[in-house]
């Protein structure tokens, strides 16, 4: 297209005259008037006749040529003849430049707009002034706008929780999970909170949704027609959780020849280590049922929050079972050597430590020598075979036998033949989650049965709560859907959050969610 004068270059299709351009400083001052028609009264739409006043608006561009541009923009005032219209005078605007009270053209607000959705406040101040932008990390931020909400819901929903602050207050993300972008964003994961939500906007046929009872209840009040679905990855994890715990609860038969002729247990001898952990799970647990909160006790205490609610969560026997499994660590395929070395005559610590070292240890000499002192005091921890860990074996677990490799699979049948419970949480597990992978949810409840009956203790704490959600979870096992696409958005507030959004109200958070999708 060929350009004949200054407008055509600037505004192109606008209304104006530009009557003088000068470039004072480092920007470029560009004086216009509108020449278009006379507008219409933004109250009663009835079209002005008579001019009151003109006045100078300033009005910020977009860049030229590298500098900032300034519109000093000549604007007419008319008045409003209608005697009911409430408005006297009004102000024409330039359509495709100007706004009511603003004082930045509409391509240079979008502009910033699509900073403050990618950058936030003080990044985007700083690029718009690297951009020769006007824009400060206020009139940035106030660009941020919350795109309105669907009236009805989606056909195909997800539910997610998220952390505004992890532990202590959360919100709920609502996905079309078709399309994968957020529809709304929710001040708390209350149950009223999201029933009332999905009251005020039917319509929604299917649900997606991980395993938090409170999305369960606010489902079944305020859309029971809704088909739930529940995510297959939560339920792997639960699985897993359950594993986990059962290989934690008998890693002591890993720990003795499998067969009729094996041994009992060798007895753990106390150690500071083990009596400091009864003694923080006596108090805690008697400081938690006299009512006191989680921060009350650990200010008592002088205990991180998080430290106090596992102990008044895990049962002690579980608590000493890690620590036993921490152990020595990098000290425990020498425990032997050194055993034999300090019966034999050798007791000094320094020399025990140069010999292991020699032989491929890698930890620090202080490890050394807090074992020799318990074995100088008779209470060392026998030296045993090196066991795979509670987590590793439930790893090689729930993985497909196919990705293991051939060490792996020779551990996990040793594990396997050491203990029975072992065994059976492998056999009910891999049955899972090839159900769960072929989409088999016709079976389920046959497994649940199974594992009721005859599998361990957590697999089948496991199954109860299975056998609560048996529709939801059925459908997850059958249906393609599940919350995978609100698990993404949900890693992505979280880089929001780390763009210092997480210090920002509500209000601004839920702007950014939505519109950066």
């Amino acid at each position: 297209m060929e350009l004949e004068t200054v407008e055509d270059a600037l505004f192109p299709g606008l209304t104006l005259v530009v009557r003088q351009v000068v470039v004072p400083d480092d920007h470029l001052m560009i004086d216009a008037a509108g020449c278009g028609p006379p507008g219409v009264c933004p109250a009663c739409q009835h079209p002005a006749e008579r001019v009151h006043s003109r006045y100078w608006r300033h009005i910020a561009g977009l860049p030229v040529s590298g500098l900032r541009s300034l519109v000093r923009l000549r604007v007419r005032r008319f008045f409003c003849d209608q005697p009911r219209c409430p408005r006297r005078t009004f102000v024409e605007q330039v359509a495709g430049l100007t706004e009511p009270r603003r004082r930045s053209s509409t391509a240079a607000r979008s502009a910033m707009r699509s900073v403050a959705v990618e950058l936030g406040g003080r990044p985007g101040s700083r690029l718009c002034a690297k951009l020769r932008l006007y824009g400060q990390r206020t009139s940035i931020l106030g660009e941020l706008t919350a795109p309105p909400v669907p009236a009805r819901a989606l056909r195909i929903l997800g539910i997610d929780e998220f952390a505004f602050r992890k532990g202590r207050t959360y919100g709920t993300l609502l996905v079309d999970v078709e399309s994968s972008r957020p529809v709304d964003v929710l001040p708390n994961r209350e149950t009223s909170t999201v029933a009332a939500w999905l009251q005020e906007h039917p319509g929604a046929e299917i649900i997606c949704r991980d395993r938090l009872m409170a999305f369960t209840k606010a489902i079944r009040q305020a859309a029971p027609d809704a088909l739930e679905v529940a995510d297959r990855w939560h339920l792997l994890q639960n699985l897993s959780t359950a594993v986990e715990k059962t290989c934690r609860r008998h890693r002591d038969c890993l720990r003795r020849p499998a067969g009729p002729e094996a041994s009992p247990p060798l007895a753990t001898p106390d150690t500071p280590l083990l009596a400091r952990i009864r003694q923080r799970h006596a108090e805690v647990n008697e400081l938690a049922a006299a009512g006191l909160p989680l921060n009350a006790i650990g200010r008592r205490l002088r205990l991180d929050r998080k430290t106090v609610r596992r102990y008044r969560n895990k049962d002690l026997a579980d608590l000493l079972a890690s620590a036993q499994d921490r152990g020595h660590g990098v000290l425990d395929p020498f425990m032997e050597y050194v055993q034999h070395r300090f019966h034999m005559g050798c007791t000094s610590s320094m020399q025990l430590y140069r010999e292991v070292l020699a032989l491929g240890y890698t930890g620090g000499y202080h490890v050394v020598h807090r074992y020799v002192v318990t074995i100088r005091k008779g209470i060392a921890v026998p030296a045993r075979s090196t066991t795979p860990r509670p987590r590793d074996i439930t790893s090689w677990i729930m993985r497909p036998e196919e990705s293991l490799s051939k060490s792996d699979m020779a551990q996990l049948d040793a594990a396997r033949s050491a203990c029975p419970e072992i065994a059976q949480a492998c056999d009910l597990a891999r049955e899972f989650t090839n159900m769960l992978r072929q989409r088999r949810g016709h079976n389920l409840r046959d497994w649940i049965q199974k594992a009721e009956l005859g599998g361990p203790d957590a697999i089948g704490i496991f199954a109860d709560s299975i056998r609560q959600d048996l529709h939801a979870v059925t459908a997850g096992l059958t249906l393609p859907y599940s919350s995978g696409i609100v698990e993404g958005h949900v890693n992505r507030i979280k880089t929001i959050k780390r763009q210092m959004y997480g210090r920002a109200s509500f209000a601004l958070l839920r702007a950014r969610i939505l519109l950066q999708s």
